[in-house]
């Protein structure tokens, strides 16, 4: 069954619940710590209950653990592409825009709004495959989106990076490990293993159930609060928007569909679900972590802020587009 109609359905439904968020900021009724520590929540405590609640009501056998190593597979290769054509682009843009710019067409929000969503359209089985995916994405972040903001800083603001300058490039493992998607998912492919899924008390699944109900209306009421403090004057003579939106929301996420396609046409057998949740998390806006990365490493927060906003408006748009043309290809 085509996914078209409840994904455009559960789209519209997560941009009206930006709404309270656009609401409370406009109207003041919120501090600037109103929003980090809803992310928190939704990031340390609803989003983790929400991959374990996956784990733990996952009825299944056999096919999960091929189809993850397919996900595993197929979030590296979209990653690394994503990573090829970002570090080929933007060359010519001011230091701080161009090292953000580069991290926004890499990484994708499919953690805040991804896996809700998958959760939501496909269920408990698609959902592992999305935490699956998103264990490559926090890999790539912790390394190759540190990479992007601090290696060979520019100095002198001509847009070109400095060979005087020394590299401020640290891999962050740690942060990879504990990070709370990581966590969930590790934990959760572990009681899977020892088959503690089939006797999970009814209580602990309501518990985890109820927790991950608050993802996607917190999640996008934190997305909301940043689209009401955004000025976009002036965002749309910027000829670099354009150019990622056309690589983050098009052209990239297409470029993964070919890749599907290839090995449809070589015969190599590939689960519907598995093509469904990588091209969806493929196709997701720019990750609303890059405004946190920007302000840490000093790399236009403001302009990151204002892109990764465009880029969430436009996958409304964007995402039932794909998913229509791998409909068309994918079947043709």
């Amino acid at each position: 069954m085509s996914i078209i109609r409840p994904l455009i359905e559960n789209v519209i439904v997560l941009f009206v619940m930006m709404v309270p968020g656009i609401l409370l900021k406009k109207c003041r009724l919120v501090t600037e710590e109103f929003g980090k520590g809803i992310s928190n929540l939704v990031l340390y405590i609803a989003q983790p209950a929400l991959i374990l609640y996956a784990y733990l009501a996952y009825e299944g056998e056999g096919d999960i653990w091929i189809n993850s190593l397919w996900v595993l597979l197929f979030s590296v290769v979209a990653h690394a592409l994503f990573a090829a054509v970002a570090l080929l682009c933007f060359r010519r843009a001011e230091d701080g825009r161009r090292r953000m710019l580069r991290f926004v067409t890499v990484f994708s929000n499919a953690a805040f709004m991804g896996i809700p969503l998958i959760s939501v359209i496909l269920g408990p089985e698609a959902t592992i495959y999305a935490s699956v995916y998103n264990i490559t994405f926090n890999v790539f972040l912790w390394s190759l989106g540190v990479y992007f903001c601090t290696a060979r800083r520019d100095e002198d603001g001509d847009g070109t990076p400095d060979g005087e300058v020394k590299p401020r490039y640290t891999i962050s493992p740690l942060r990879v490990a504990l990070h709370p998607v990581n966590v969930a998912s590790v934990l959760g492919i572990v009681l899977l293993l020892c088959g503690v899924h089939t006797h999970t008390p009814a209580l602990v699944l309501d518990c985890l159930d109820m927790l991950r109900a608050l993802v996607a209306p917190l999640a996008m009421v934190v997305i909301g609060l940043r689209v009401a403090g955004m000025s976009f004057r002036g965002a749309f003579r910027d000829k670099y928007l354009y150019l990622f939106l056309a690589l983050r929301h098009f052209l990239l996420p297409t470029a993964v569909l070919l890749v599907f396609l290839l090995f449809k046409l070589v015969g190599l057998p590939m689960s519907d679900t598995v093509v469904t949740v990588v091209l969806l998390l493929a196709a997701t806006p720019a990750a609303t972590s890059a405004t946190m990365f920007a302000e840490k490493y000093d790399c236009d927060a403001t302009y990151t802020s204002r892109t990764v906003t465009v880029s969430t408006l436009l996958s409304l748009v964007s995402m039932p587009l794909l998913m229509m043309l791998s409909d068309v290809m994918l079947k043709w």
